[in-house]
């Protein structure tokens, strides 16, 4: 049977009687002094439990408690740290040193003291009774990087040069570091960022010693968690897109981390170490993926890697030719998953790496400086950028050819991918809804790169640099018309959308509109500083993985943000117009016929000679043969045909005539009748051709 509702267990009160069945009330609850309580109850309700403590007598401190109270705090931080960074020192430089299980406990509990202390130091400078110039004192120590770096880090590092005999007891410090920046997470929100960015630092100490696959993904997916909640509170900081970067796996999404590390408005140029150590290794695959849909992205980070690292032009040549021919062969690019990394890491090389001698990347900062100043308050605080005048717009003669040449090259490659996504619309519609989202990024850099061209009319020299790198005049604006026309046949060009392109506003009000999947992808970026309106990244959720998920909508707005961009560049710029009675766009007057851009051709590969003299180091010689065609099955390489060319006879070129009365004169040796030896055929002398000039020879199967 039930016990009766008003019976409690021990330990607990029955709130209709002084005590439990049995259960005396202890004693100093009994004999605490009424007049000390601070009653929040009724009256009736204190004389139906008089024996409850309503709420705890507390006295107020003053500020001379404080004083001492957090000074004797520091005595014991500085002893604490020191006895940390003599002991840390002292195993990091005898790394074959072996420690017992009772020493890494001893070093362990130090650590703890540390950590400890240094929490009850900031909730005491914290306090609601301490001054301002109390509460200044964790700034104005570094206390937040102290405790980071002496308590936690240095150990970590000497913990992690042990492993594997150091494998339990890091594990053991991982989480009890992890519980006290939580904890100050939670009690000392004033250093927010930086616990946010310990935490996320702390789950990749966590993912990188783990051994098998599912918990290393969960700890990578909750790294990756702390880094864009620090990066959603400071989208400029490239130092976060880096970290963003080492957690992702070789991809095109990998490039497009480390490159908007090194083109955010705060770029951070040590992200070229990391992305050196990735093209290495991606440089040297002959083969990186067996996949027609993998190896198309294994070719662009390829190419990319190449660009980086300042390959011979041969084998630019032969990796680009490679990669386009992917891009334009149907269905072997996934355009939705690789559309918006490739615009990304396209524009990035572009503007040089993070350079600061790119004549884009000055550009771009002088835009925001020029608009900056007309828009904001005359006394708020901007970033100062270097005037043209005193840029460095070159570089010194030796590596200006070098530069010149990645730099024609990133070019080639960003508007040959923009060009073939813009001319591939006729495909129907399942094409430009997956490309939709590379079009609108590639799109809003256009809008940015003619922004800058009129910002810096009044600088001739930044201008001139500007144009040279990449103008306005080499787009294919005739391409971009017909998609955009092909695009208003599938979505209304509205009044509300022609109004706002027309003022230059942006689309929806900041709370109205959610942002796109892809307007996550280029927030922070120096091209993008205008892009979006101001709080249109505000959102009440916390969940990071629910700006992925794309809806029915999702489509309508990309549509509508392509055609947005369309027409602010009918309006602003002489390039492109549009007739709002047969909504249609076409090119503007600037566009002359003679002007037109071309179509651009694949670049083809040179030649094997060419190859020979050019190739640089011994892990560039390895290419990538561009496929011609997806083969329908594997029975192909069993056909009784074979695709080779003909050896091309060699030219013989007569030599000088002599005669007998010239031997006897000049000397030398006998005439003797010329001998051509017959050309052999081997391994050399195939080649992969073109489709369109396949001969068909018998061969041996």
């Amino acid at each position: 049977m039930l016990p009766p509702l008003t019976t409690c267990g021990a330990g607990y009160r029955d709130l209709n009687s002084n005590g439990c069945a049995g259960v005396p009330i202890s004693p100093g609850v009994a004999s605490f002094p009424k007049g000390n309580q601070t009653s929040i109850l009724s009256v009736a309700e204190t004389a139906r439990w008089p024996g409850l403590i309503l709420q705890p007598h507390s006295s107020p401190v003053s500020e001379e408690q404080l004083r001492p109270e957090i000074k004797a705090i520091y005595a014991g931080i500085m002893i604490a740290e020191a006895r940390c960074v003599k002991l840390d020192a002292a195993q990091a430089n005898n790394p074959s040193a072996e420690l017992s299980r009772s020493q890494w406990q001893a070093l362990i509990a130090l650590h703890r003291t540390l950590l400890y202390e240094h929490h009850d130091f900031l909730m005491a400078t914290q306090h609601p009774s301490a001054t301002p110039d109390l509460k200044a004192l964790p700034a104005m120590y570094s206390m937040p990087a102290r405790m980071w770096k002496y308590g936690i880090h240095d150990f970590l590092e000497v913990l992690r040069s042990r492993r594997p005999t150091s494998q339990d007891p890091m594990l053991s410090f991982i989480y009890l570091a992890y519980q006290m920046v939580a904890l100050l997470y939670e009690t000392a929100p004033i250093f927010l960022d930086t616990w946010i960015e310990c935490l996320g630092d702390l789950a990749r100490y966590r993912m990188s010693i783990e051994d098998e696959k599912e918990p290393h993904a969960q700890w990578g997916c909750v790294a990756a968690s702390w880094y864009i909640k620090a990066s959603d509170r400071h989208p400029q900081i490239g130092r976060l897109y880096h970290h963003l970067a080492i957690l992702e796996r070789p991809s095109l999404r990998k490039f497009a981390c480390y490159g908007k590390s090194l083109t955010c408005v705060v770029p951070f140029p040590n992200a070229r170490d990391s992305l050196r150590t990735l093209c290495i290794p991606i440089a040297k695959e002959a083969q990186p993926a067996r996949s027609v849909g993998l190896l198309s992205e294994a070719s662009f980070c390829k190419l990319h890697a190449l660009i980086f690292l300042a390959a011979p032009e041969p084998v630019l040549e032969q990796a680009t030719y490679t990669a386009m021919s992917f891009l334009r062969q149907p269905d072997a690019f996934r355009w939705r998953e690789c559309g918006v990394p490739l615009a990304v890491a396209n524009i990035s090389a572009l503007l040089g790496h993070g350079s600061d001698t790119n004549a884009l990347r000055i550009a771009f900062d002088f835009t925001i400086q020029r608009i900056s100043e007309r828009t904001l308050p005359p006394h708020s605080a901007t970033k100062p950028v270097a005037t043209p005048s005193k840029a460095k717009l070159g570089a010194p003669e030796a590596k200006y050819e070098d530069i010149r040449r990645l730099l024609q090259v990133s070019k080639r490659l960003t508007l040959d991918s923009f060009h073939t996504a813009v001319r591939c619309a006729s495909g129907g519609t399942a094409f430009i809804q997956d490309s939709l989202a590379f079009v609108g990024v590639m799109l809003c850099f256009i809008h940015v790169l003619c922004l800058a061209k009129r910002e810096t009319q009044n600088e001739p020299e930044l201008n001139m640099s500007l144009c040279l790198l990449l103008g306005p005049d080499e787009i294919a604006w005739g391409l971009l018309a017909g998609y955009l026309n092909q695009l208003t046949r599938l979505r209304r060009v509205t009044d509300h959308l022609v109004l706002s392109a027309r003022q230059g506003i942006w689309l929806q009000k900041a709370g109205e509109g959610k942002p796109l999947p892809e307007d996550y992808s280029t927030r922070g970026l120096v091209w993008a500083y205008f892009a979006f309106c101001p709080g249109w990244f505000y959102s009440d959720s916390d969940e990071d993985w629910l700006r992925n998920v794309e809806t029915s909508g999702t489509h309508l707005a990309r549509a509508d943000r392509a055609l947005y961009y369309g027409l602010r560049l009918a309006f602003e710029t002489p390039y492109l117009s549009y007739d709002p009675t047969t909504v249609t766009f076409s090119t503007g007057s600037a566009m002359a016929p003679s002007s037109t851009v071309p179509v651009p051709q694949l670049l083809r590969p040179a030649s094997a000679e060419s190859q020979a003299r050019h190739l640089g180091p011994g892990h560039y010689t390895q290419l990538l043969v561009p496929p011609l065609s997806t083969p329908a099955s594997s029975a192909a390489s069993d056909s009784d045909y074979v695709h080779v060319r003909r050896p091309a006879k060699p030219v013989q070129t007569p030599a000088a005539p002599r005669s007998w009365a010239t031997v006897a004169k000049n000397g030398g040796p006998p005439m003797k009748a010329a001998r051509f030896s017959k050309p052999r055929l081997g391994a050399d002398s195939v080649r992969v051709v073109d489709a369109e000039n396949v001969h068909f020879e018998q061969g041996d199967a």
